[in-house]
């Protein structure tokens, strides 16, 4: 096989995954793209203002932060699931019975479109005793939650459990 090809298609693949992982992450930065696929700057530069110019997503130039074309923000919400998002959002921590009275939506459509859009990885749901509080949220929490995966996983990879777990309780007692 011609080399020239083969690099084409593993570069296509690359990109392809850039893509996918832009749909489940908008607005991810330049900085946790290139973390994750580790790929130096010029190069992921280069596949991005490509994925750009191919109109696969677009990019915020002064934030450099990137979004898929063709697929909402709101991410296909449906109306209750919209109504559920906005009360949420302005009001973080409400209960399900709390939003039931805001929505006027009965208490099991609230609890499968909650479910929903945990899954989506929109909310995120805390335990008080028997309440549940709702959260949204938002892009940039979801891409600090995700890089702090990557780095975990890389972390634990290069040191052991003991000695991760002796850092981590370092940097929140100095932060």
């Amino acid at each position: 096989m011609n080399p020239k090809f083969e690099s084409n298609q593993s570069n296509n693949g690359i990109k392809q995954k850039i893509v996918n992982y832009i749909k489940i992450h908008p607005g991810a930065s330049f900085k946790t793209i290139q973390v994750i696929f580790d790929i130096n700057d010029s190069t992921l530069r280069y596949y991005l203002r490509d994925l750009e110019k191919k109109e696969k997503i677009k990019s915020d130039p002064n934030k450099r932060i990137y979004y898929p074309i063709g697929r909402k923000k709101e991410r296909n919400l449906t109306e209750n699931q919209k109504k559920l998002i906005f009360n949420i959002m302005n009001h973080p921590g409400i209960t399900q019975k709390e939003l039931v009275n805001k929505t006027k939506i009965n208490r099991i459509t609230i609890r499968n479109n909650i479910s929903e859009l945990v899954e989506k990885q929109l909310l995120t749901l805390t335990k008080d005793g028997k309440e549940t509080h709702h959260f949204y949220i938002y892009p940039d929490e979801l891409e600090k939650q995700e890089t702090l995966k990557v780095i975990t996983k890389f972390l634990l990879d290069k040191i052991d459990e003991e000695t991760y777990w002796e850092l981590r309780e370092k940097i929140i007692k100095e932060h």
